[in-house]
């Protein structure tokens, strides 16, 4: 058995730690003030390789602890070195370059949504990591006071061990992914869910506008001289957001609305499949700026330092700010606002077409079949 004074060593250690844990949880929540960075940490080979070289390192760590967890007699020596090694090199050198942000004037080989999506799954391995070290902890506290031969752990404590151990498995291998391309997964799911909203939308609309009253039974309402024209309230409010069958100019303009952006889902989908898919991902152990280098493309505004990941950024933005539009749009259609309505459809189709003239070329600058194919969508567009 371990003296007491090992004991409590140990016991010390994993409330300490505990703390610093909880400070590199905060630092791994970016604030309003995120956009400007002090103090970068020294990453060489750019935050992708030190994230992934840390995360390897934390899974082969996290192995090894929980074997000393499992093997009797508990071992507070080995067990302080190990998580030392843990908090002081994998975990440290992890956060720093997960929390980093490059300056506003400096080229951004990773962009904010990778760098926002490191973030997170840093965060949850840190979290994982602290409810094992949580279990170190009371088993610690558990060994304090015996007397006599430890037996090793119970069998709810080696339950505890594996499930722990395993979690963060999983985080590290989620977190791996991620470094080695997984930037491509995420920009695509996050397209797909945006086009997903945007066609329920659309739906919505169609269906608002063939939701006509029946003429017949107008004709037999008005011939009841029914006092209560309206049979409850809701029937009230929902008459009055209805296309009448004198509003044709609204009707075309629905009906055009809804074509046009039926055409806005279909973009959604070719840049998925031709810019999203051929994305040029930064795997680890490669030099960022030289793997973009061709790729930069010159727009409004001084962006010669401009890299794919910060065009992927500005070309999310503007695929999630579509259908926040598309929702503007609606609401003037329900409100029978047609002037509003015909401006936030123009908005609409504006904000597309920059999508696709942000990426008309390829990620290397170069034409392609998208080049000729985005020329004649906004063809179709404007004719629709």
């Amino acid at each position: 058995m371990a003296p007491p004074k090992d004991i409590q060593k140990l016991i010390s250690l994993t409330q300490t730690t505990q703390t610093l844990l909880s400070h590199f949880q905060t630092s791994l929540t970016p604030s309003k003030d995120s956009n400007t960075s002090t103090d970068a940490p020294d990453l060489p080979n750019g935050p992708l390789t030190a994230i992934h070289a840390a995360t390897t390192l934390l899974k082969s760590h996290t192995t090894t602890l929980s074997l000393l967890l499992l093997t009797p007699p508990l071992t507070p020596s080995a067990l302080i070195a190990k998580i030392g090694d843990v908090t002081s090199g994998a975990l440290s050198g992890m956060v720093a370059a997960a929390s980093y942000t490059p300056p506003s004037n400096a080229r951004d080989d990773l962009g904010q949504i990778m760098r926002g999506e490191l973030r997170v799954q840093v965060k949850r391995l840190v979290g994982a990591w602290s409810d094992v070290l949580a279990l170190v902890l009371a088993m610690s506290e558990a060994r304090k006071n015996l007397s006599g031969k430890d037996n090793g752990p119970s069998e709810a404590e080696k339950k505890d061990v594996l499930e722990r151990t395993g979690v963060v498995w999983d985080v590290c291998d989620e977190l791996l992914r991620l470094c080695n391309g997984g930037v491509v997964e995420l920009v695509l799911k996050k397209a797909q869910q945006l086009r997903a909203v945007l066609l329920d939308a659309v739906e919505e609309l169609k269906e608002w506008g063939e939701d006509v009253a029946d003429e017949e039974e107008e004709d037999k309402a008005e011939a009841s001289g029914d006092e209560d024209e309206f049979g409850d309230e809701d029937d009230f409010f929902g008459a009055q957001n209805k296309i009448g069958k004198d509003d044709k100019e609204l009707k075309v303009l629905l009906d055009r609305s809804v074509k046009k952006l039926k055409m806005v889902g279909i973009m959604y989908q070719a840049i998925g499949k031709r810019r999203l898919k051929t994305f040029p991902a930064v795997a680890p152990n490669s030099n960022p700026a030289s793997a973009a280098s061709s790729a930069t493309s010159p727009t409004n505004g001084d962006t010669s330092t401009e890299s794919p990941a910060q065009k992927l950024d500005r070309l999310m933005h503007i695929l999630k700010t579509i259908p926040d539009t598309v929702d503007d749009l609606a609401s003037t259609f329900y409100e029978l606002e047609q002037e509003e309505a015909d401006a936030e459809l123009k908005k609409v189709c504006d904000e597309a077409k920059s999508a696709v003239a942000l990426v008309e070329k390829s990620w290397v600058g170069t034409d392609d079949e998208f080049t000729a194919w985005s020329e004649k969508w906004i063809d179709a567009l404007d004719a629709a």
